[in-house]
């Protein structure tokens, strides 16, 4: 009953603007163990507002969720709501619009790293037993078409988001984003070298303080994560994406690997182009959905 409420929310709020359909940017292929492939899901781009229209929709939001027995914060909540008001808010900026469009094209591979760092790089960090598990995303590859653009796992879904973002950004902005990109990615390099051929069954010794090095080094790489997310948030209309943070995350792991698992049958699948051709199939039951059950909304506005 709530999921046909939400749903008669959203059809009012998109029914009161004007049809548009704003340029996407080109889809980006990645390859490692989580970030798979951006889906440029039209679900996550929206019709600008102005912003009259923003608060008209808001109150509009408001009593209408009373109206139907939700209070306005639980209607808040609904993942396809605050889209839709987000970003209708991007669209209607004065940003620079290949800011925007940067940031909206790399807004999912972003958090989802960010979600990797905290559910599996931190805690595989604090044993050397476990180095070895994630050393892989710490190694070059080479670019591969339709799969890689090269570079390793936070070349491809950290650095270089964050590069293409800072160099799009209003002047008052880019130096700022463009020195801690470049800081989080010496940081993350010496992290790489720090446990690389060292722990597991690896003969390497590795003593206490190699240990509290990786465990600074990781922190002061997610500190500056922090600084990153904090400027650029500042520079938009609504902040959206959510830092690793060893004390407060307040995203669900369980969902992470639901989206991770997805994203994974969707690669060995050839990716959403190639998958397509795994439709007729569907019709027949033969085969599941070819990209898995991931839902980019839901799992970006949790």
């Amino acid at each position: 009953m709530r999921r046909i409420l939400s749903a008669v929310v959203v059809l009012v709020l998109a029914a009161s603007v004007e049809p548009f359909t704003p340029p996407l940017a080109p889809p980006v292929t990645t390859q490692g163990d989580h970030i798979i492939e951006l889906n440029n899901d039209p679900s996550l781009s929206h019709p600008p507002l102005s912003r009259r229209d923003v608060i008209t929709n808001t109150l509009a939001l408001s009593t209408l969720s009373l109206m139907l027995g939700m209070s306005p914060a639980a209607a808040a909540v609904d993942p396809y709501a605050t889209a839709s008001i987000n970003d209708n808010l991007f669209q209607s900026s004065d940003l620079p619009r290949d800011y925007i469009r940067s940031y909206l094209q790399y807004r999912l591979p972003l958090q989802t790293s960010f979600d990797y760092l905290q559910f599996r790089l931190r805690p595989l960090l604090e044993s050397p037993e476990t180095w070895p598990q994630v050393s892989q995303s710490f190694k070059s590859e080479s670019a591969r078409a339709g799969q890689s653009s090269g570079g390793t796992y936070f070349d491809r879904n950290l650095v270089n988001p964050m590069r293409i973002i800072g160099l799009a950004a209003p002047p008052d902005f880019s130096d700022p984003l463009r020195d801690l990109e470049r800081q989080f990615d010496g940081q993350i390099v010496a992290l790489g070298k720090e446990i690389s051929g060292r722990g597991g069954d690896s003969p390497v010794e590795v003593k206490r303080a190699d240990v509290e090095k990786v465990q600074k080094l990781y922190k002061e790489s997610t500190s500056t994560l922090a600084k990153w997310v904090a400027t650029l948030s500042s520079s938009l209309p609504v902040a959206e994406l959510v830092p690793p943070n060893p004390t407060s995350y307040p995203r669900s792991e369980s969902k992470w690997n639901v989206q991770e698992k997805a994203k994974r049958a969707c690669q060995n699948r050839g990716g959403p182009t190639l998958a397509q051709g795994w439709g007729a199939l569907m019709v027949t039951g033969t085969v599941k959905n070819p990209c898995g059950d991931a839902n980019d909304v839901v799992f970006f506005y949790q």
